[in-house]
């Protein structure tokens, strides 16, 4: 073992290293955001975190012959120098994949693209850790023939165990590409009314109307009807008005004027319609429609409360009743033949 050699290649690669670790780290950088450009500062800064393992893989590589290792320990530095190498390579292609997936999306101007981009990081990085331990097993000498082998037979019990994730994973993205709702719009979903407060890649976040935080798997979301109401220039909204049958044909003919009249008066109210429909078992049936020009849900409310409110004044002041369910019975008298009500 050449001890001299040995001590100058390491001292010397170590403050080889250590200058142009500094150098990339506090010299560089300020001519660097001069520039209008970015791509040179996290050029910059990628080498300045790779100038350490790139040194001291070559402090190793040059001092494997000083060392004078023979046998199963010279084997073992060999594998510890591939590993360190593999390492190295993938964090650095992680760094320059994930740089340019997100510059790519930032330049695209959707966020939703910055969204499905950034949902994707952790595959990419996941996709790219088993590239380089497969090219790291190849280069052990390992016969992939055997990977191979083990991957297909365990193909099955990971595609089974991955059944579900990948099923959210698919929904999340048809969420994202679709886009049948968006953060902060309201929604039905099935017999629930929310807002939507974040999109998972798992799962999405729900503000129901009382209050409460709902969690739903995206795919269940994506297999339930949708009912989108932020995309509603307005509603239409549409029920009936029972009055008693002692209402008189003159009231019955004020009835719709007085409808259209409070509709129009009110401030997103537009009035469509409003008839006489039915003879009910124990009322007479107005249907009316009107819209209500707004996507504010509580607005829609208040309106109609407020038209709401305005019929019952109204008909208090015309002398008209609301019905309510109520049945009259005629009882027959046998020895008189006659009937009277009861």
């Amino acid at each position: 073992m050449n001890v001299s050699h040995l001590l100058w290649i390491v001292l010397g690669g170590a403050a080889i290293t250590v200058a142009l670790s500094y150098l990339l780290r506090r010299v560089l950088p300020r001519l660097t955001r001069q520039t209008k450009s970015d791509l040179d500062d996290f050029a910059i800064n990628a080498l300045a975190d790779a100038v350490i393992p790139i040194g001291l893989i070559i402090i190793l590589i040059l001092t494997e012959e000083d060392l004078g290792l023979t046998g199963n320990v010279k084997a073992s530095y060999g594998v510890g120098l591939r590993t360190i190498i593999a390492i190295a390579s993938v964090r650095y292609a992680n760094r320059i994949c994930s740089r340019f997936l997100t510059s790519a999306a930032r330049r695209s101007g959707s966020e939703d693209l910055q969204q499905l981009l950034k949902s994707l990081l952790p595959l990419q990085k996941a996709l790219v850790w088993m590239i380089g331990s497969l090219v790291l097993l190849q280069s052990l000498g390992v016969q992939m023939t055997v990977i191979w082998g083990l991957l297909s037979a365990g193909g099955i019990g990971i595609g089974l165990a991955l059944k579900e994730p990948a099923q959210e994973l698919f929904a999340y993205l048809m969420i994202l590409l679709d886009k049948p709702f968006t953060l902060g719009q309201t929604i039905q979903a099935g017999s629930m009314t929310a807002t939507v407060e974040k999109i998972g890649v798992r799962s999405t976040q729900l503000r129901s109307l009382r209050g409460e935080l709902v969690v739903m798997s995206n795919s269940t979301l994506t297999n339930t009807t949708i009912q989108n109401f932020a995309e509603m220039n307005q509603r239409r909204m549409i029920y009936s008005v029972g009055v008693t049958y002692s209402t008189t044909l003159e009231q019955m003919k004020t009835i719709p004027l007085i409808i259209e009249t409070i509709i129009n008066q009110q401030e997103h109210s537009t009035f469509s319609r409003c008839h006489f429909t039915e003879f009910g078992d124990s009322s007479l049936n107005f249907e009316l429609a009107y819209y209500i020009d707004t996507r504010d849900y509580t607005i829609a409310l208040n309106a109609q409360q407020e038209i709401n409110l305005k019929i019952m004044e109204s008909f208090a002041d015309k002398g008209i009743e609301f019905a309510f369910p109520s049945q009259t019975i005629y009882l027959e008298n046998e020895s008189e033949g006659s009937t009277s009500p009861q």
